[in-house]
């Protein structure tokens, strides 16, 4: 908890974060609050809503701030923005903030006019693809440093007119030493025994813009054309929306009810991650990396170009599908129900790149050098 009067050569970093559930940025969020180096840094962390998050930032004894925030820019919510920000103000004047680290760029208008205000240095981490119209709508521009998770999300925000000496390029990281490959058993065939022993998955919160429908049309295709019995996992949160509610219709027209399974959040990801015989993915996310860490074969498909892919290398640490066509996606996912030596070989080599390459560890201490140059 914060106290003044602590040690001034503390740099105190406040953070702007989503909270709610723990999704993938949220864990990125949490391995960089959980392994900075608190001899240096003094943490504080601004959420619009209680939940999972908020829960996992407490325990690793890091203050939190839940206010409720007003769209910044949605009419006619924005007009109560200002208020909001004020009291936001208060609360980071009275912590003497160093620097402002906006974690999600939907909370990019409340930093800035925060740091105005402060006289201190922003940083806005961008985790998703842009359009140019994003990067100006967001005023990427306007950030101190911009962090870039990926070659693809720097060139959207060059293209959107950010200058390059203003981005630096941090991949998200994983916990090697937690997901790890599986040899204490399977939690999905003990939580599942009515499951085939092939066992395919896809994870993020049921919604469109994780294409779990795709998933679903390419797993009817791979059933049709393949004699091995599969069973197709569904892992995020769900609930009774349209989108879902489309789902089963699929389901059900279809005749996979006995071979789709929605399992919800999981607490246990690596042990579920490292249960599956093949991650699809089919909007990015570290969830890729969190399965090559188990040693899982991913599948990428209808995301990124071969030529943007530094972590999912083609036939090598997983398989990469330019297209989102059904056939493509089905072809995939037969290529690695049909090889075991495939299999075997890409995830071994998945899970070397991501012990070398992809240490959450590895992301702090980039993460501080932004710090240590503002």
């Amino acid at each position: 908890m914060w106290t003044l009067g602590q040690s001034e050569q503390l740099k105190r970093i406040l953070y702007l974060a989503h909270g709610g559930s723990r999704g993938g940025g949220q864990t990125q969020l949490l391995y960089l609050i959980e392994n900075l180096d608190r001899q240096s840094y003094e943490l504080l962390v601004i959420c619009p809503r209680d939940g999972q998050f908020v829960t996992a930032v407490v325990r690793s004894g890091v203050e939190v701030f839940v206010c409720p925030l007003h769209a910044w820019r949605k009419f006619p919510a924005a007009l109560a923005r200002y208020s909001d920000a004020k009291r936001l103000l208060r609360y980071a004047s009275d912590r003497e903030v160093s620097i402002i680290h906006c974690s999600d760029l939907w909370l990019s208008g409340y930093m800035r006019w925060l740091c105005t205000r402060l006289k201190v240095p922003s940083v806005l981490h961008v985790r998703t693809p842009l359009c140019t119209r994003d990067v100006q709508k967001h005023c990427c521009d306007k950030a101190d440093a911009v962090i870039a998770i990926s070659s693809r999300v720097k060139r959207n925000l060059i293209d959107g007119g950010v200058r390059k000496e203003k981005i630096v390029q941090i991949d998200d990281g994983v916990d090697v030493q937690l997901f790890l490959p599986n040899t204490n058993g399977h939690v999905l065939a003990q939580d599942y025994p009515d499951s085939e022993d092939f066992r395919i998955g896809i994870v993020g919160r049921v919604c469109e813009a994780k294409r779990q429908l795709d998933f679903l049309k390419a797993a009817k295709a791979v059933i049709e054309s393949i004699d091995k019995k599969i069973s197709f996992f569904i892992i995020g949160h769900y609930k009774s929306n349209k989108y879902y509610h489309r789902l089963r219709k699929f389901i059900k027209s279809q005749a996979l009810e006995g071979s789709v399974f929605f399992i919800g959040e999981r607490q246990d990801m690596p042990e579920v991650l490292a249960s599956l015989d093949v991650l699809v993915s089919l909007s990015g996310g570290s969830v890729m990396f969190e399965a090559m860490s188990c040693g899982t074969p991913v599948i990428s498909a209808a995301f990124t170009r071969r030529q943007d892919s530094v972590h999912v290398q083609d036939g090598r640490t997983g398989l990469l599908v330019s297209s989102g066509r059904t056939s493509d996606i089905a072809a995939a996912i037969r290529n690695l129900v049909e090889s075991e030596n495939l299999r075997k070989m890409i995830g071994r080599e998945a899970r070397e790149w991501t012990v070398h390459n992809l240490s959450h560890l590895k992301m702090t201490r980039q993460t501080e050098r932004v710090y240590q140059s503002l």
